[in-house]
């Protein structure tokens, strides 16, 4: 099963997403939003497992998904590694599997064309077997004479080592020098003579090892000592109390009782009252400037703790020894140096803790930095030292690595005179290229296989099992299929042809053949991820509950299952059925469920992210509360954002059409019920144009050129807060109990 989403970026709205904190996929998971939130968008992330070559699709996104058993599947394995078996309806289903207006969305053979399917289907894999034989049998043959040049190549190369006293040279190497001599390897035969003196030049012990240079970048610790100096001059500009200034212990206890204590009004420690002016003044202590401030001395105090140091230096007995005594005092100097910095790295830790308790007050800092260039100028000195050892090793190294060379070179050549390597090698080459051969005959062959595979899969489908299906979830409408010949089938409606079916039994009819394909050619449900994007989408509320038969009796056997839907009566119906009321419908571990929201970022670009389902969602059957909430968060709100005012006229309207509908059904029209709230026509029509006109808005860039539009937002939801309160003050405090604020 899938674990987690754990990144998602570039992915239409879903620009930075991060798991974070939220519960794993459970074997149901629910997932509710409105439209546009990115409930589709996430869908297709799915698609991706069923169809990798959709990834082309997105070319600059980045995914890791994470799978129970801890592996993972991204944006760069997904081509390569196979992916777990996943099935998605969405609106593209639709699209892609019901093309025409009466046509059914797969074609269906039957009869003797079912049968002559079947009977090439079985020569098809027969011919198959062969081929895989062949194949088999010419890599065989391969192996066989490239194990031949293997154990020649091993048996010389293990001569050659003996003669020259070297165990490790191997086979490999061998290979290597057989490349360099193949084009006249008589040229590189030697004497006996010159063998035997080229052997005595290798075994000579007269040598000293080349040394490799050390790395010589350092941290700047200039550049570190003014960062440090300038955060220290810095002081956040809040409104802070005197006591948690002075007191580090304090204020980190006031400030994590803080957030357990959001929308209390009584001291979870003590049970006394918390007057509304502490809770002020608390919350202005921990401004966005007095955090970011703390958070950049704990990160600077971190930085300058780990701040790497250690450089690996050769051993003093690897060197000349001319040049040992040289090197001992380097080190020695070096060790010195790191003990200062340590000393400094110390002093900046002091002054940043220091800091930290005195959060508001400039303090001037500098440092003794007179040492501060020694550490590169050091080490560069020793890179000078290995320089002068390496070239004294060279002068001999050079010597014996030439007549190593002629000797690897001698070997190979022997071996090409001894043994018939090339015609070898053209057996190898030749087997090789006719298993290739028969490789690319089975590809085809595969490919014709899975094709008239699809043909009868799709025939296994058949019309019996679409018609049982249909008749369930389009009671009343008579749709049915019905065979026109040459294989082919078409929708019709009392007998005719259904012409022009509505997009909600398009959504119907493709929903049934998703539903019938998964089991079909062999699947199994219990092997199978489904993700299910808005079944009901285009459907009428008459249709909601088919669809819920059929997502509980048929889908309960999916290796694990996803339902998104922006409807709140199949939404509900998939709650009462995965979780339980008394526990205010959490998450248990067969069943999670999550919400889908869009909001607008520091660029006003809109960007979508998933979240565990308010609570407000989880425990009643309406977004009635939830939506009472958003309006009355804007309505107090000290510093409304772009988001919530550009948002809020499509929640006033959800929450007038939900209220006046109820409390005055006799009338349609919502806006003509607005003087149970607002007396005045002038504010009735206020009210009525905000949540029509604004609800609206095509693009942002209109709320954008109103410099007015979040203060009028938050105006004309402070009069429906207002109207509704005195004019229905009973059903206002109880909204206010729901949500928990006082009325």
């Amino acid at each position: 099963m899938i674990r987690q989403i754990d990144q998602l970026r570039d992915f239409a709205l879903y620009r930075n997403f991060q798991w974070g904190g939220l519960p794993a996929f459970a074997k149901c998971n629910l997932i509710y939003g409105w439209n546009y939130s990115g409930k589709t968008t996430l869908s297709r992330l799915f698609q991706l497992l069923e169809k990798p070559d959709l990834l082309a699709r997105w070319p600059n996104s980045a995914f890791r998904i994470v799978m129970d058993d801890g592996s993972a599947v991204t944006h760069t394995s997904l081509p390569l590694n196979p992916t777990p078996k996943t099935r998605v309806f969405n609106r593209e289903f639709v699209q892609g599997n019901f093309a025409q207006e009466h046509t059914a969305p797969a074609v269906f053979i039957l009869g003797a064309q079912n049968l002559a399917l079947r009977q090439r289907l079985e020569m098809l894999n027969h011919r198959r077997e062969r081929v895989i034989q062949l194949e088999a049998m010419l890599q065989e043959g391969a192996r066989q004479a490239q194990g031949e040049i293997d154990q020649l190549g091993t048996d010389k190369a293990r001569d050659a080592g003996n003669l020259l006293g070297d165990r490790n040279f191997r086979r490999p190497k061998l290979i290597q020098r057989i490349e360099e001599v193949r084009q006249n390897y008589t040229a590189f035969l030697l004497t006996e003579v010159e063998v035997t003196a080229k052997i005595e030049v290798c075994r000579t012990t007269i040598a000293w090892s080349v040394l490799n240079a050390v790395p010589t970048t350092l941290p700047d610790l200039v550049v570190l000592s003014a960062s440090v100096s300038a955060l220290m001059e810095q002081t956040a500009s809040n409104r802070a109390i005197e006591r948690l200034k002075t007191d580090r212990n304090l204020e980190a206890w006031v400030r994590a009782g803080l957030a357990l204590h959001q929308d209390k009004q009584e001291c979870e420690f003590c049970g006394s009252p918390i007057p509304h002016a502490r809770l002020e003044l608390l919350c202005g202590h921990f401004s966005q400037e007095y955090e970011a401030l703390v958070r950049e001395l704990a990160a600077k105090i971190q930085g300058c703790q780990e701040l790497p140091l250690d450089v690996p230096l050769p051993d003093e007995r690897d060197f000349a020894p001319d040049l040992k005594a040289e090197f001992a005092g380097l080190r020695d100097r070096i060790l010195n140096w790191k003990e200062w910095v340590a000393q400094l790295k110390a002093r900046m830790v002091e002054a940043l803790t220091q800091k930290q308790t005195l959060i508001e007050t400039g303090i001037s800092w500098e440092a003794d930095l007179s040492r501060a260039a020694e550490g590169q100028a050091q080490l560069e000195q020793v890179n000078a030292l290995i320089q002068r050892h390496n070239q004294a090793a060279n002068e001999l190294t050079q010597a014996k690595a030439k007549a190593r060379a002629a000797l690897e070179n001698h070997f190979a050549a022997l071996l090409f005179r001894d043994n018939d390597l090339t015609g070898i090698e053209n057996r190898v080459s030749e087997a090789r290229q006719r298993a290739t051969d028969a490789t690319g005959l089975l590809v085809r062959l595969v490919a014709q296989i899975t094709g008239v595979e699809l043909q009868v899969r799709q025939q296994s489908i058949g019309a019996v099992k679409l018609n049982d299906v249909l008749r369930f979830l389009l009671a009343g409408n008579n749709i049915e299929v019905a065979s026109v010949g040459d294989g082919l089938f078409e929708f019709r409606r009392d007998g005719a042809a259904a012409a022009n079916l509505s997009d909600g039994e398009k959504t119907a009819i493709a929903f049934a053949y998703f539903l019938i394909s998964l089991e079909a050619n062999g699947g199994v449900l219990a092997d199978t991820i489904v993700f299910l994007d808005d079944p009901i989408s285009s459907l009428d509320s008459n249709h909601i509950y088919a669809v819920y038969a059929l997502l509980v009796e048929r889908f309960g056997d999916c290796r694990q299952l996803f339902i998104s839907t922006h409807n709140s009566e199949l939404f509900n119906l998939m709650k009462d059925r995965w979780f339980r009321s008394r526990d205010q419908y959490c998450d248990n571990a067969n069943a999670c469920a999550y919400y889908v929201r869009r909001s607008l970022d520091g660029n006003t670009r809109w960007m979508t992210h998933l979240e565990t389902l308010p609570k407000l969602l989880r425990k009643y059957k309406s977004e009635y509360q939830f939506v009472f909430e958003q309006l009355h968060a804007f309505s107090n709100a000290a510093n409304p954002t772009l988001h919530e005012a550009y948002t809020s006229p499509n929640l006033l309207r959800k929450f007038l059409e939900a209220y006046l509908g109820f409390r005055k059904p006799c009338v349609s029209q919502w806006s003509a019920k607005l003087d149970l709230i607002f007396d005045t026509p002038e504010e009735q029509r206020e009210i009525q144009k905000f949540a029509d006109d604004a609800s609206h808005l095509q693009i942002l860039s209109r709320a954008l050129e109103q410099p007015d539009f979040v203060a009028n937002a938050q105006l004309s939801v402070r009069k429906l807060i207002n109207g509704l309160k005195l004019k229905d003050f009973s059903h206002y405090a109880s909204l206010c109990k729901v949500i928990g604020v006082l009325p």
